[in-house]
């Protein structure tokens, strides 16, 4: 690692929990090293990888003084913390905890239906009929959620980007791309925009150039 160096980032740059946790970085002016061709399905499994995170989980993230941490969300979270006079939990402690708020809907709502439903798709996962349609309808109800909140507003808290923006995008980045269709899209039209606009964003757009 090098001396400006937060820490290490175990994790394909192109999986959205990577970039998000890479994102917060760049958006704090702080530096984080990845691992070029990051193979999760081989390296999460290495001897050496598991006595760092036991449960096998990437993105994993490492500092040079040995601190391991995973959950991508305990990292971003984490990684935010870093600069004290971050602007990404917005401006008060009423923001704060309106921002993680939305970050656990994500995680437990928004990108658990979404990401099942994406596995499915892509054949990773099995479910049937029913429990496909049960995905989608919980998956529907967060959507209607964000898109009434962002009917009258650009951001979710405070007139500005947050943490609480960054999971909402990361979290249906791939599903915009994979199966949320143009009815969908027509449907959540403020949450369309919201997608749309924060992929134009100059941190975000470079994030996702060097995924690719």
């Amino acid at each position: 690692m090098t001396a400006q160096s937060i820490g290490k980032l175990y994790g394909p740059v192109n999986a959205p929990k990577v970039m998000k946790v890479l994102l917060i970085a760049a958006i704090n002016g702080l530096e984080l090293e990845t691992i070029p061709g990051f193979d999760i399905l081989a390296d999460t499994k290495t001897p050496e990888y598991l006595a760092k995170f036991p449960m096998g989980q990437s993105p994993g993230f490492e500092t040079k003084s040995g601190f391991y941490l995973a959950e991508s969300a305990a990292i971003a979270i984490h990684v935010a913390d870093l600069k004290k006079d971050t602007t990404l939990f917005g401006k008060t402690e009423e923001d704060r905890s309106k921002v993680l708020q939305f970050v656990f809907n994500n995680e437990t709502q928004v990108d658990r239906f979404a990401s099942s439903i994406n596995y499915k798709i892509l054949g990773y996962l099995k479910m049937d009929a029913d429990m496909e349609t049960m995905f989608y309808h919980f998956l529907d109800r967060n959507l209607t959620y964000y898109n009434d909140l962002l009917a009258t507003k650009d951001y979710l808290v405070a007139d500005q980007l947050t943490l609480a923006d960054i999971f909402l995008f990361f979290s249906l980045f791939g599903p915009y791309k994979t199966f949320i269709g143009e009815e969908r899209k027509e449907k959540f039209a403020n949450l369309t925009k919201f997608m749309e606009r924060l992929t134009k964003d100059e941190k975000i757009a470079k994030i996702l150039a060097n995924a690719n």
